[in-house]
């Protein structure tokens, strides 16, 4: 019987892993949709802050109160963005680099896309 018992027991462990790889798999997708479309928000943000500010220059229509309602939906839109790329990143055992925003990994001394020198207090966030 304790043959058998292994077998049972190797199998519940090998379910219990593979349930446990599937939810961070499934979490790391929520997460990377969620940041594809609170960019995809921020892009069109961005763009009708452009076709506004075009009119104001080219046809001297004032929008500013609608410009300055955009400004603050994009501030709003990027600290979400930002949010979600440090959920990301962590979810993925790396860190945020405070000076270019890199993914980076978590035991990184110095960014290697910007070179910062990362503080022992961010690296153990």
């Amino acid at each position: 019987m304790a043959f058998w018992d292994e077998i049972t027991k190797g199998a519940k462990d090998a379910a219990a892993f593979t349930m446990k790889k599937t939810e961070e798999i499934t979490n790391l997708a929520k997460v990377k949709l969620a940041l594809h479309s609170e960019e995809s928000k921020l892009e069109k943000c961005y763009s009708e802050i452009g076709e506004l500010y075009y009119d104001f220059q080219r046809k001297e229509q004032d929008h500013a109160t609608e410009i300055a309602a955009l400004l603050l939906e994009a501030d709003e839109l990027n600290t979400k963005i930002d949010a979600l790329k440090a959920q990301l990143a962590a979810l993925q055992n790396d860190v945020i680099c405070k000076k270019c925003g890199a993914q980076i990994p978590v035991e990184a001394t110095f960014c290697p896309i910007c070179g910062q020198k990362q503080d022992e207090e961010e690296i153990n966030e």
